[in-house]
């Protein structure tokens, strides 16, 4: 075989695996977005809005971990873990949590979320949950924190 023909099959084959690599690569990084709802945790007056400016971590196609804030000053966190992925696409399900810190004897807030990650169009869409309350999340991919 010549030089040409194998310096043809060399480069197909890197092309090749270049174009196989997955979108799920796009998954890991830095995601931001905002949201929607209200909380009321138990026993109190107080009303929270969960993920109403949120960030995070995809790490490793495995965990998705990050903070929300609201406009009342309150703040939480949030973990969730991979259920399904595939090339264009990777659901998260996990917990999110806000403890009153002027209060110290309310309990903390532990709710659950998931999160669908649109690796084509570098968005998702999520929804929280805590007891009857409920709310709704959208975000992006952005570069850098």
């Amino acid at each position: 075989m010549s030089n040409p023909k194998k310096l043809l099959i060399a480069a197909l084959a890197v092309i090749f695996l270049l174009g196989a690599t997955p979108l799920a690569a796009e998954l890991d990084g830095f995601w931001a977005g905002t949201g929607t709802g209200c909380c009321h945790p138990e026993s109190t007056t107080i009303t929270i809005y969960p993920w109403q400016t949120w960030d995070g971590f995809v790490v490793n196609h495995e965990i998705f971990h990050g903070e929300w804030q609201d406009s009342l000053g309150h703040q939480g966190t949030f973990e969730g873990r991979v259920v399904q992925i595939d090339s264009t696409y990777a659901v998260f399900e996990g917990t999110w949590r806000w403890t009153d810190p002027t209060i110290l004897i309310i309990p903390p807030v532990i709710g659950e979320f998931h999160m669908d990650f649109d690796l084509l169009t570098r968005t998702c869409l999520g929804e929280w949950f805590y007891h009857e309350d409920y709310g709704t999340m959208q975000g992006q991919k952005l570069e850098t924190k």
